[in-house]
């Protein structure tokens, strides 16, 4: 089997442009080829540690995959985990095993001859619902901005990455000029127990569909349940969580939603345990995707959604390149995925990887710490 890693640099264009223009330009995709050929994607948490993603994947998976024959991506899935646990099976480790077992899901299917949503169950519905997921702006006009134009795409519910610091007022002012639009907030984990309590009680006057993450450290399930019991807006989590323990606990804090990451956690055999967890707790599935205008993962996700239960899935508001990608078709809110990821891998030299550092300023990091341009 012949794996190929390929670090990019494919920029998130928005109207009117975001402060993470450079921050979401970090991508990493591999192709595995065997007869047919598959592609998958890693989402990289830190441009200035992409090297740590690929070399698991050039300097252990790759030969792994060269030398050992694997019958299934669960298999592969089990087994890297099981070679890698001493490493620790998260954020880097899982991330890097999620591409290349997504991709043996796509080789599976062109072998099979059959649309991904096939090989997931079968699908149940033909299109998915979704939601723009906005980056941040570092003006409110900017974002009502944003919202002007995503409602006129079509967008009936959108996500905000505003700071802390400006977000009740970002939502005060959307609700004036919106009141039937649906809104959630990610926090990307800025307080502590009682600051989330007095966010939650504030923000609950604007009729939020849920608050993302909150607290911090986003594993603090203790905080996290008692924050469930009182606050007046649901909460989400599961985006920073990697092992179905840790997603175990997640839902029994109380959460209203639960978002495990696709590009982070393993890739397709982990979510689908996901799934079946969340299931047995009746707990909502909306899954993260990070919108940087890469939609390898976000395939596989929305053909998941088609054979299985979920919410709704995130989306991106700026549109895809569609030199390089077979794109999603999106229609009032809601998608028809590619039967498969199809790439133009002539059209990847276009968007070579830049190295430099990228710092997202997530969270209450506004104000700490130094913008690298």
């Amino acid at each position: 089997m012949k794996v190929n890693v390929f670090s990019l640099s494919i920029p998130f264009i928005t109207n009117p442009p975001s402060d993470w223009i450079d921050q979401w330009a970090v991508q990493l995709y591999v192709k595995v080829e065997d007869g047919e050929f598959g592609w998958g994607e890693t989402l990289v948490a830190g441009s200035g540690i992409i090297g740590a993603y690929s070399s698991v994947i050039s300097e252990l998976i790759k030969p792994f995959l060269e030398e050992n024959e694997i019958n299934s991506p669960y298999e592969l899935e089990n087994l890297l985990e099981k070679i890698m646990f001493s490493a620790g099976n998260c954020g880097v480790v899982t991330g890097a095993i999620s591409s290349v077992e997504m991709a043996l899901w796509g080789l599976k299917s062109r072998r099979m001859k059959v649309p991904l949503a096939e090989l997931f169950g079968g699908k149940s519905k033909s299109v998915v619902k979704v939601y723009g997921s906005f980056p941040r702006f570092s003006k409110i006009e900017d974002v009502i901005k944003a919202v002007e134009i995503s409602k006129e795409k079509g967008f009936d519910f959108i996500k905000l990455h505003q700071s802390p610091s400006t977000i009740l007022e970002t939502v005060k002012k959307i609700r004036e000029k919106y009141k039937e639009l649906k809104i959630a907030i990610d926090l990307n984990s800025p307080f502590d127990l009682n600051k989330a309590k007095d966010f939650s009680e504030k923000i609950s006057k604007y009729e939020i569909e849920w608050i993302e993450e909150p607290l911090w450290p986003p594993n603090d399930y203790s905080s996290l349940e008692k924050l469930t019991k009182v606050s007046p807006v649901p909460i989400a989590a599961g985006e920073n969580e990697y092992t179905v323990y840790g997603f175990k606990k997640l839902l029994e804090s109380g959460i209203s939603y639960l978002q495990p990451d696709i590009a982070k956690i393993g890739g397709v055999s982990k979510f689908l345990k996901i799934l079946e967890l969340a299931s047995s707790y009746n707990v909502k599935v909306a899954p993260h995707d990070r919108p940087d205008r890469s939609p390898v993962s976000l395939i596989y996700v929305l053909n998941l959604a088609l054979a299985r239960e979920m919410e709704i899935v995130e989306y991106p508001i700026a549109d895809f390149p569609e030199d390089l990608f077979s794109v999603p078709v999106f229609k009032n809110g809601y998608v028809k995925p590619p039967e498969n990821v199809e790439i133009n891998e002539e059209a990847l030299v276009k968007y070579p990887y830049i190295n430099k550092i990228r710092i997202l300023h997530f969270s209450d990091l506004e104000d700490k710490l130094i913008k690298h341009d």
